[in-house]
C-alpha cells in the first residue's frame, strides 16, 4: 500500500513541472523571447529532462547506498550473534574442564585414601571422615556439570560414563572398606587388586576426557581470533 501510494505521488511531482511550462508557453508576456515554439518545447524538454535524470540518479545511488548499508548491517548482526555464541562456548569449555579436573582430583584423593587404609596407614574413622567428605564433594560437582551437558556436545555421555565408573568404585569402598559389616553386598568383588584396577580405570577416563574438553577450547579460541 505504501509503494503504491509513493508511485503516485512521484507521478504527480514530475509532472508538475511539465505542465507548468506547457501553462507557461501559452502566457502573452512570455511572448518577448526569440524562438519558435518546438524550439523551447526542446529547451525545456532537456531542461527538465536532465533535471529528472539527476533526481532519479540521486534516488537510486540513495537506495543502492542504504540497501548496502543495511546489508552490512545485517552481515555485521550476524558476526556479532556468531562471536557471542564462540565467547559462550568458550566458557562452558572452560568451565567444564575446571570442574572435570576438580572432580578427578577428588577421585584421586578417595583413592589414595583407601590405599592407605588398606596398608594400615589410617583408621578405619579416618577413611569414613575422608570417604564422606569426598563424596559431598563430588556429589556437588556432579551437579554443576550436569549444567553443562546441553551446552557441550560429548559431555552427557563421558559424564554418564564417569557416574556410573564412580559408583562401582564406590560400592567396592562401601562394603569391603568403610562398612563391610553392613550386611549389604552390592560390589561383587572388594579385593585391592579389583579396587585398584576400577579406581584408575575411572581416573584414566575422566582425565582423559578433560583432555578432549582442553582440545575443544582450543578450537574454539582460535576460531574466535580468526572471526576478531
Amino acid at each position: 500500500m505504501k509503494k503504491w501510494l509513493t508511485g503516485i505521488v512521484v507521478v504527480i511531482i514530475l509532472s508538475i513541472p511539465v505542465l507548468f511550462v506547457a501553462w507557461g508557453m501559452t502566457w502573452k508576456w512570455t511572448s518577448f523571447a526569440p524562438g519558435d515554439t518546438d524550439a523551447w518545447i526542446g529547451f525545456w524538454g532537456g531542461y527538465l529532462g536532465a533535471i529528472i535524470g539527476a533526481l532519479a540518479a540521486g534516488a537510486i545511488a540513495y537506495f543502492v547506498a542504504r540497501r548496502q548499508i543495511d546489508l552490512q548491517a545485517e552481515m555485521d548482526n550476524k558476526r556479532e550473534k556468531q562471536f557471542l555464541a564462540t565467547q559462550l562456548r568458550i566458557q562452558k569449555y572452560q568451565e567444564a574442564y575446571s570442574l572435570l579436573g576438580d572432580l578427578n582430583r577428588e577421585f584421586v584423593v578417595l583413592r589414595m585414601e583407601v590405599l592407605k587404609y588398606i596398608h594400615k596407614e589410617i583408621d578405619l574413622t579416618a577413611l569414613r571422615t575422608i570417604d564422606d567428605k569426598c563424596q559431598e564433594n563430588i556429589m556437588i560437582l556432579n551437579r554443576r556439570i550436569n549444567s553443562l551437558e546441553p551446552f557441550i556436545e560429548k559431555l552427557p555421555q563421558a559424564h554418564k560414563t564417569i557416574k556410573a565408573n564412580y559408583q562401582i568404585m564406590v560400592d567396592i569402598i562401601y562394603d569391603g572398606y568403610t562398612y563391610p559389616e553392613s550386611g549389604k553386598t552390592i560390589a561383587l568383588d572388594t579385593s585391592s587388586d579389583t579396587f585398584k584396577s576400577v579406581s584408575q580405570e575411572l581416573l584414566m577416563y575422566t582425565m582423559h576426557f578433560c583432555e578432549d574438553i582442553n582440545g575443544y577450547l582450543k578450537n574454539e579460541i582460535n576460531k574466535l581470533e580468526k572471526e576478531s
